[in-house]
C-alpha cells in the first residue's frame, strides 16, 4: 500500500497558511470598525448638513419675510414719522389734537413689533450659529477620523503588501508541492511499471549478447593477430595497426549500430530519423503534425512553453497505441498514457538519477504516415545537462538522417551542436528552418544564408533546407524524409562479419596455394641440386679411383720397392689431377652451396607454409565460431 505523503504535505501546508492568514486578517480588524465610525460621522455629518440647509433655507425664507415686514414697518414708520414731523411742527406752534396722541399710540405699537422681529431675527441668528458650530465640531471629528484612516490605510498597505508576499509564496509553495506531488507519483509509476516480458525477446538480446562478445572478442583478437602477421594488410588504405585500429573502430560501432536496431523492435527493417535543435525551436510541433497529418483526434507528444522532450522518445508505427519505456537495465516496461504525458523537464529534474531508471521512451501508433518510419524526438545534444547531452548523442547514432530544427526568429547558430555534429554524428544532414511565416520572405533568405555559409565555413555538407511552419503544407517536410536512404549496414551487418571472414580466408588460402607450390618447387629444385652433387661425387670418386690404379708398385733388387709409371701415365695423371681440383671439387662446392641455400629456402618456405596454415586454421576456426553464433539470425 502506497504512503500518500503528498497529500499530508498538502495538509500541513493549508494549515500552516490559514493559520498566517487568520493572523493577517486579525490583526487588520481595525480598518473596518474606524471605516464604519467614518461612515457613521460622515452619514451625520451629512445629516446636519442637510438639516443646515433646511434650516438656513427657511432661516432665509423667515429672514426676508422679517426683513420684507422690518421694510414696510420701516416705511410705515417713515410715515408715521413724516406725520409725527408734521405734527410736531404744528405743537409747536401750539396746534395739538387727539390725531397726535393716536400717532403716537401707533409708534409706540410699531415699535415693538420692530423690537420683537428683531429679538425673532436674534433667536434665528443664534440657532444658525449652533448649527454651525455642531457642523464644525464633526467636522473636526470627521478630520481626525480621517487622519486615524490615513494612518489605519498605510498599515493596511503593508498588511496587504505582507498579505501579498505571503499568497505568493504560498502560491510558490503550491506549485512547488504540486510539482514534487508528480514527480512523486510519476516515480511511484515508473517504479512500478510491469517489464513486457516475452521469451522470443529474451533469447534475442541473449543471441545478441553472445554475438556481441565473439565481435568484440573472437572476431577482433583474429584481426588484430592478422594485421600483426601480415604488414601488407589494409583497411581503406592504412596499413599496419592503424588499419586494423580502423577496421575494428568500423566493426564494433556498426555492431553497437545493428545490436541497438535489433533489440529495439520498433526500428528494426525501419528508416529511422532524428529531430534535433534548440529548445522552443518547435521540434516536438512537427513530430506531431506528421503523427497527426493534422487530425486532432489522433494522440500527440504534449507540447508546453517549458522543455518537453527530457528524455529521448522514439515513435513508430505498430498495431496499437502503446506507451513503454526502456530502463537503465535494458528492460522494457509498459506504463500508461497518463504516466508519459507528465514528463517534463522540470518533473525528471526533481528524480535523482533518472539516466538509471530511464534510457528512452517508446511510443507506437498504428498509423499510416509511419509505416516503415521510427522518429526520433530528442531533448538535444546542445543541452547544459550533460546526462541529455549523452542520451541524445547515443540515440541519434542509430539514425539515419538528422534533421536540425532552427527557430528562424533565432538568428544564431549554436557552435557546441555544430562542434558534436562534426565529432560525433557523420549522419546526413537536413536543415528545418522552421515558423518562417513569423518573417518576411527576404528575413528568411537572410537566416538561410547565414546556416548554410556557417556550416560551410564548419565543413559540415547539407543535403536540403526546408523551410516549415504551422501553416505549411505538410509533404513540404515528408516528402525530403521519404527521400531519405536507410543504412543497409544495420542489416547487412552479421553477413558483412561472414564475408569478411571468408575474404579473410580465401586471401590466405589463396597465400597457402602459393607458398605450397614455391615450397614444392624448391623441394624439387633441392633434390636434382643433390642428384648433381651425387654426379660429381661420383665423378670425382671415378677420378680418384683411376689416380688411385695409376702409380703401380714394382720392386727392385738393388733398390727400395716404388710406385712408377710412364712418361705417358705421369703427363695424364697431372691432367687428371688437375681436373678434379679445378673442376670436379670446383663443382662440388658449388653443388654443395647451391645445396645448402636451396635447403635453407625450403625449410623458409616450409616454416611460411606451417605459418599460413596456422593462420588460415585460426581463421577456419573463427569462421566455424561465427556460424554458430549467427545461426540464430540468418532464421529471423
Amino acid at each position: 500500500m502506497m504512503i500518500d505523503v503528498p497529500t499530508t504535505i498538502m495538509l500541513l501546508l493549508a494549515f500552516t497558511a490559514g493559520t498566517i492568514i487568520a493572523l493577517i486578517i486579525k490583526k487588520g480588524k481595525k480598518k473596518p470598525e474606524i471605516s464604519q465610525q467614518i461612515e457613521i460621522l460622515m452619514a451625520e455629518k451629512e445629516s446636519l448638513l442637510s438639516k443646515l440647509s433646511s434650516i438656513d433655507n427657511e432661516s432665509n425664507i423667515k429672514v426676508s419675510e422679517i426683513k420684507k415686514q422690518y421694510e414696510l414697518l420701516l416705511q410705515e414708520a417713515n410715515l408715521q414719522y413724516e406725520k409725527l414731523d408734521k405734527q410736531l411742527k404744528n405743537a409747536l406752534d401750539g396746534i395739538i389734537d387727539d390725531s397726535i396722541k393716536k400717532q403716537l399710540a401707533e409708534v409706540e405699537e410699531l415699535k415693538k413689533k420692530i423690537k420683537g422681529l428683531e429679538e425673532e431675527l436674534e433667536e434665528n441668528e443664534e440657532d444658525f450659529s449652533e448649527l454651525k458650530k455642531r457642523v464644525k465640531n464633526k467636522d473636526n471629528n470627521i478630520a481626525d477620523l480621517q487622519n486615524s484612516l490615513h494612518k489605519e490605510q498605510k498599515e493596511s498597505k503593508l498588511l496587504n503588501e505582507e498579505l501579498s508576499s505571503v499568497r505568493l509564496e504560498l502560491e510558490e509553495k503550491a506549485e512547488e508541492l504540486h510539482l514534487r506531488t508528480n514527480s512523486l507519483v510519476f516515480l511511484q509509476e515508473i517504479l512500478s511499471a510491469k517489464e513486457i516480458t516475452v521469451e522470443d525477446i529474451k533469447t534475442l538480446y541473449l543471441q545478441i549478447d553472445t554475438f556481441e562478445a565473439f565481435i568484440k572478442g573472437h572476431f577482433t583478437e583474429l584481426n588484430a593477430f592478422l594485421y600483426e602477421e601480415d604488414k601488407s594488410l589494409e583497411w581503406n588504405g592504412i596499413k599496419g595497426r592503424k588499419g586494423f585500429e580502423e577496421k575494428r573502430k568500423f566493426f564494433i560501432d556498426t555492431f553497437d549500430q545493428w545490436a541497438s536496431t535489433k533489440r529495439k523492435s520498433w526500428l528494426d527493417d525501419k528508416t529511422t530519423i532524428a529531430f534535433v535543435g534548440e529548445f522552443s525551436a518547435g521540434k516536438t510541433s512537427i513530430v506531431n503534425r506528421i503523427l497527426s497529418q493534422d487530425n486532432p483526434n489522433i494522440p500527440q507528444l504534449p507540447v508546453s512553453t517549458k522543455a518537453t522532450t527530457a528524455i529521448p522518445t522514439y515513435i513508430a508505427g505498430g498495431p496499437t497505441i502503446s506507451y513503454s519505456f526502456i530502463s537503465g537495465d535494458g528492460k522494457r516496461k509498459t506504463i500508461a498514457e497518463e504516466t508519459f504525458k507528465k514528463v517534463s523537464k522540470d518533473i525528471l529534474d526533481q528524480v535523482k538519477g533518472v539516466s538509471a531508471l530511464i534510457k528512452y521512451f517508446v511510443m507506437t501508433y498504428k498509423n499510416a504516415n509511419l509505416d516503415g518510419l521510427s522518429i526520433l524526438d530528442t531533448p538535444g545534444f546542445n543541452s547544459n545537462d550533460r546526462e541529455d547531452k549523452e542520451r541524445t548523442i547515443d540515440v541519434i547514432n542509430e539514425c539515419d538522417a538528422l534533421f536540425w530544427v532552427f527557430d528562424v526568429n533565432a538568428g544564431t547558430v549554436n557552435r557546441s551542436s555544430i562542434s558534436i555534429i562534426k565529432e560525433k554524428l557523420n549522419k546526413p544532414l537536413y536543415i528545418v528552418i522552421n515558423k518562417v511565416d513569423t518573417k518576411s520572405e527576404s528575413e528568411v533568405q537572410k537566416v538561410e544564408e547565414l546556416i548554410k555559409n556557417t556550416l560551410t565555413d564548419e565543413g559540415l555538407s547539407i543535403q536540403q533546407v526546408i523551410k516549415f511552419s504551422s501553416k505549411a503544407p505538410l509533404d513540404k517536410i515528408m516528402q525530403p524524409i521519404k527521400a531519405v536512404n536507410k543504412l543497409k549496414v544495420r542489416d547487412t551487418f552479421v553477413t558483412d562479419v561472414a564475408d569478411d571472414l571468408q575474404k579473410q580466408l580465401n586471401s590466405f588460402d589463396e597465400k597457402l596455394k602459393t607458398v605450397n607450390n614455391s615450397y614444392h618447387q624448391d623441394k624439387k629444385e633441392r633434390e636434382e641440386l643433390l642428384d648433381k652433387l651425387l654426379d660429381n661425387i661420383n665423378k670425382l670418386k671415378d677420378n680418384c679411383e683411376e689416380i688411385k690404379e695409376m702409380p703401380r708398385l714394382k720392386k727392385h733388387f738393388w733398390s727400395s720397392n716404388r710406385y712408377e709409371m710412364s712418361e705417358e701415365e705421369g703427363f695424364f695423371f697431372k691432367e687428371l689431377l688437375e681436373k678434379i681440383t679445378e673442376e670436379d671439387i670446383k663443382a662440388l662446392v658449388n653443388h654443395i652451396g647451391l645445396c645448402l641455400e636451396k635447403v635453407q629456402d625450403t625449410q623458409s618456405e616450409y616454416q611460411s607454409l606451417c605459418n599460413l596454415k596456422a593462420i588460415w586454421q585460426r581463421i577456419n576456426s573463427c569462421h566455424e565460431y561465427y556460424k554458430q553464433v549467427s545461426k540464430y539470425f540468418s532464421k529471423l
